[in-house]
């Protein structure tokens, strides 16, 4: 149980935790707090790069510049990481991922609503998720048939299925994804907003790259939720 102390913002590590443990796929990650351990977690996952900010206060990190892509050597690395410290709490540190080719980018988490409880949230991704707001909603428990119908019922259907020649994505494992997102909201009732953007989704699978996390003391689910 969560009580308020513990409520907030999580850490990445305890974000990643959870997520690991109801098997979501997470972008591999390195912390890193200072410049010299940044260097080395970027020659430990491989160039290029992204560097961004740790700070779990930070909602729109690209907005601010807390988010630096495809770092090709060591002197992008220092630089990127003073830039994206600077941008939020420099205590916090940075996190180090290996630069992945973009796929079709979505976003998927939990949101609670205080008169309907738990709800899974997808839809279009990385910087159109305001944008176009091309989102879909189930109430939990998320059977089969909701997964299925919420990533087709988005205007951006099309991209995850072949859109001009491209190949189609894996489906299926949205709609896993989706699942085990809704089995996640069942159990852990503390979580009052869980946020994975973006999700890259291809011909092979789909992983979140992105993960934020808040909890709150837990009230009990609405009645029939």
């Amino acid at each position: 149980m969560v009580d308020r102390a513990g409520a907030g913002w999580q850490p990445y590590a305890v974000t990643a935790a959870i997520l690991r443990a109801y098997g979501i796929p997470l972008l591999a990650s390195a912390a890193a707090f200072d410049e010299d351990a940044a260097v080395a977690a970027a020659r430990s996952v491989g160039f290029p790069v992204v560097v961004k900010s740790a700070d779990p206060a930070l909602v729109h990190k690209t907005d601010i510049g807390a988010v630096r892509l495809d770092l090709a050597d060591e002197a992008e690395v220092r630089a990127a990481y003073r830039a994206v410290t600077a941008a939020g709490d420099p205590a916090g540190g940075a996190i180090v991922q290996p630069m992945l080719c973009a796929g079709v980018e979505l976003v998927a988490g939990v949101v609670h609503d205080p008169l309907f409880g738990s709800l899974v949230m997808t839809g279009l991704g990385g910087v159109h998720t305001d944008l176009f707001s091309d989102r879909a909603l189930r109430l939990v428990p998320v059977t089969d048939r909701d997964a299925a119908r919420m990533w087709r019922s988005l205007r951006a259907a099309s991209l995850l299925t072949g859109f001009r020649g491209a190949p189609p994505v894996d489906t299926g494992a949205v709609e896993d994804l989706l699942l085990r997102l809704g089995r996640l909201a069942e159990e852990l009732a503390e979580v009052a907003e869980l946020d994975l953007n973006p999700v890259l989704v291809g011909p092979n699978g789909v992983i979140a790259v992105d993960a934020k996390l808040r909890l709150r003391p837990a009230d009990p689910q609405p009645s029939g939720a």
